[in-house]
């Protein structure tokens, strides 16, 4: 499967807020995930590292 986890980073480290997410956007200076299951949610942040080998992404709040 393709799916990965989502990081929020800030001072205190990375914070997971979303398992099996299948697509990320960038909408209107947002980034914006939807999982599997068609949940979305929206954060206040750029994009910072995608790690495909680990399923990983992380967004810098």
């Amino acid at each position: 499967m393709c799916e990965s986890n989502v990081f929020l980073r800030d001072e205190e480290g990375d914070h997971l807020v979303m398992e099996d997410a299948v697509t990320v956007e960038n909408v209107d200076g947002r980034v914006r995930v939807t999982d599997i299951l068609g949940e979305q949610k929206e954060f206040e942040g750029a994009l910072e590292e995608i790690t495909f080998l680990e399923h990983r992404i992380v967004i810098r709040s």
